[in-house]
């Protein structure tokens, strides 16, 4: 049998019961701190992330929209796309076309096929070639579909719009005469 040591006053010394565990007060702050910073950080892109991703989506419906009218234009008859001209068109906000103006427009879509022929360089003019844009605003009030002025500095590149541009070019192929 072992024997308890003596403490310096003759009695049993006490004996130390645990290791100690645990956090210190300071150790506690810190973490708190680093993770309220962490925090802060990252609720502050919350914002632009979530503009980011309204701003994609618009997008890609706006997009979506121009593709399906592009393909419209395309496949008229060469002779018939002048009736495209000026053509507005109502979407709500998943792309889908609206019989007319309302509640529940959210894209206001506009054909303009272009006279004359678009200059093509290094190519010939040709009669047979049409050019056809598509303007796709998602302001439902009063869209606004004027071409901004040129930019300051007297060169052609215009300044931000108030609508999305999609262009492409429709050709006459011929028609079959049998």
């Amino acid at each position: 049998m072992r024997s308890q040591p003596l403490s310096q006053d003759h009695g049993i010394a006490p004996q130390k019961s645990s290791v100690k565990r645990g956090f210190t007060l300071i150790e506690t702050v810190l973490a708190i701190g680093i993770v309220a910073t962490v925090l802060i950080a990252l609720l502050g892109l919350l914002p632009t992330g979530s503009d980011i991703l309204s701003e994609a989506g618009r997008s890609t419906v706006g997009a979506r929209i121009a593709q399906q009218l592009i393909g419209e234009v395309q496949l008229a008859e060469y002779d018939d796309i002048d009736k495209f001209n000026n053509q507005q068109r109502f979407y709500n906000d998943m792309g889908t076309e609206l019989r007319s103006g309302g509640d529940q427009v959210v894209y206001t879509a506009r054909i303009e096929i272009e006279s004359g022929n678009p200059p093509i360089p290094g190519a010939k003019e040709s009669e047979y070639l049409r050019r056809v844009i598509i303007k796709v605003s998602n302001n439902p009030g009063n869209p606004d579909f004027t071409d901004p002025p040129a930019g300051d500095d007297g060169q052609t590149k215009p300044a931000k719009s108030n609508y999305n541009r999609y262009s492409t070019l429709v050709v006459f192929t011929g028609k079959d005469k049998s």
